[in-house]
């Protein structure tokens, strides 16, 4: 991260130029957005979802375009994104695990973890 900064700060710019375009947001964070996550981190996190059995088809389709936003996208910024497709054609998270919402719970759990992390690492 450091070695980051001062190509960012040195050698494209200025501190100042970062803030002035990208306000206070953690460059380990921009980084995500840009780049995505490598795919076996993501899966990795998810784990305990992707390989439990008690989770049905569609509950295992919910998680696994989670991962590929996150790969994707770097992080999920608004769970209203959960909201819409490609998510809504599998059913909502509130729907999906109604039966069992301390998974749901869960899942929302390693969602802000992640995001957490690329906020932090910066």
């Amino acid at each position: 991260m450091d070695e980051l900064e001062r190509i960012l700060w040195q050698e494209l710019g200025t501190k100042e130029d970062y803030l002035k375009e990208y306000g206070d947001t953690p460059i380990g964070y921009l980084v995500r957005r840009i780049v995505g996550v490598n795919r076996e981190v993501v899966n990795e996190a998810f784990s305990e979802f992707l390989t439990a059995e008690r989770l049905n088809l569609n509950q295992m389709r919910f998680v696994r375009l989670i991962v590929d936003y996150i790969a994707a996208n770097g992080n999920i910024d608004d769970n209203k994104v959960l909201t819409e497709e490609p998510f809504r054609s599998v059913g909502s998270i509130t729907g999906l695990f109604r039966d069992d919402m301390g998974t749901a719970k869960r899942i929302m759990e390693v969602v802000a973890e992640i995001k957490r992390n690329s906020e932090v690492t910066a």
